[in-house]
């Protein structure tokens, strides 16, 4: 059975990604450029922001970071709604206090 992503508020819309896949590139002395991908897939990542993250939010991502590290689970695209097999490619779950009950939180994905 595969993990889901925690219901939690969705993230800001200051969430941004990428799509990844690395090429080779070889430049030769008459400007030309020989290139070819290194790898035969790409790889699509997310930097996950939450700007206002109630504590109770927090504590949910908190626990699911703490839990799935290192493991792949289920995510939900919140604008697209198109679902992904994931992980944390990062070792942290970044965050800082807004004010008493509020923090700002940030945390990376990228599929497997």
């Amino acid at each position: 059975m595969t993990v889901a992503f925690p219901s939690i508020a969705a993230p800001t819309y200051t969430t941004g990604g990428e799509v990844y896949r690395p090429q080779i590139r070889t430049e030769f002395e008459g400007n030309y450029v020989q290139s070819r991908p290194r790898s035969t897939r790409a790889t699509r990542r997310w930097t996950l922001v939450w700007n206002a993250m109630t504590e109770a939010d927090y504590g949910t991502l908190d626990a699911f970071f703490i839990t799935n590290i290192g493991t792949t689970f289920s995510w939900t695209e919140p604008v697209t709604s198109n679902s992904y097999t994931v992980r944390f490619s990062g070792d942290s779950l970044k965050w800082q206090h807004v004010n008493k009950r509020v923090r700002s939180v940030s945390v990376d994905l990228e599929t497997i």
